[in-house]
């Protein structure tokens, strides 16, 4: 299976200076229960930019060049497409896990989306754009400051 995992404020922001725009606990905890034991693929920069090396996931990271100390890295769309059949249809679960370009070039890949909703307004400079019209909201979890979405998509092909 694949899925989408990502925090946005109300504004769809997600990053700044290369850097998540906020510190909250919770939502880390929720990154970190939700992804823990599965596979997640990473841009370079968003890869690079981890404050620490995120244990017991598998890491994915497309890039040109190799990257040490990471699972796989893919150097082009082939080989993604490739590990994104493997993952279509398994048990495993491979989490698209940003940036910016991973998530807008990729999302439609994905068969669920989670969106962390940060309720305030954050100063930073990456924004998130995202077509959700082909997927259905099916659950709000609410957290204090901050509610998940599970979101399913609408026709699996």
């Amino acid at each position: 299976m694949i899925k989408l995992i990502v925090a946005v404020d109300k504004n769809n922001l997600i990053g700044n200076k290369d850097k998540l725009p906020w510190q909250i606990k919770e939502e880390l905890n929720h990154f970190k229960s939700t992804t823990l034991n599965h596979t997640l693929l990473f841009g370079r920069n968003t890869f690079l930019g981890l404050p620490q090396v995120l244990k017991n996931r598998k890491i994915f990271v497309l890039c040109q060049n190799d990257i040490p100390n990471v699972d796989l890295t893919i150097h082009n769309t082939e080989e993604l497409e490739k590990i994104f059949e493997q993952y279509k249809n398994s048990d495993e679960t491979l989490f698209i896990a940003g940036g910016k370009s991973i998530y807008e070039s990729f999302y439609k890949f994905a068969d669920e989306l989670i969106i962390s909703r940060i309720l305030g307004e954050f100063d930073g400079d990456v924004y998130l754009d995202l077509d959700l019209s082909d997927y259905k909201l099916i659950e709000v979890i609410e957290k204090g400051s901050f509610n998940v979405e599970k979101w399913v998509k609408k026709y699996r092909y």
